[in-house]
């Protein structure tokens, strides 16, 4: 007797509409700076950058998050400024094309693809590693 094959493991939530969305809105936010810090206007880039989301962690406890510098990096990036990127923030670059191929993967509904084996645990210890290294540098 042959034994039945097992079953496909069910979906992620993260397929649901409203996380599809979300990507495709945080993805064209992404874009958006990189847009603004490549052809916008001094004053917008300067409004983002000094007046733009800001950080809700660093305005309560006073320390910089493990993503601060993000958006300064981002407007960077798209001015083509890659050195003043990285002194922004270390992995700009990294974070930023990674977001944006993270955003794809789930608007396409692969959301699967983004949690297979170890992928997570390595990314987040290398937020932290670096954020760790920011903190007592």
């Amino acid at each position: 007797m042959t034994e039945p094959a097992p079953a496909a493991p069910p979906r992620p939530r993260a397929s649901l509409p409203w996380a599809r969305l979300a990507a495709a809105v945080w993805g064209a936010m992404m874009l958006s700076g990189l847009v603004i810090g490549a052809v916008g206007p001094a004053s917008w880039r300067d409004a983002l950058a000094h007046d733009g989301p800001g950080c809700p962690f660093r305005r309560t406890t006073g320390i910089d998050c493990p993503f601060c510098g993000m958006t300064r990096g981002t407007l960077a990036i798209g001015g083509g400024e890659w050195r003043k990127a990285l002194d922004f923030h270390p992995f700009a670059p990294l974070v930023l094309f990674g977001m944006l191929a993270l955003m794809v993967i789930i608007v396409a509904g692969r959301a699967e693809l983004l949690l297979r084996g170890k992928r997570p645990y390595y990314v987040l210890g290398s937020i932290i590693a670096i954020w760790i290294l920011r903190l007592v540098l």
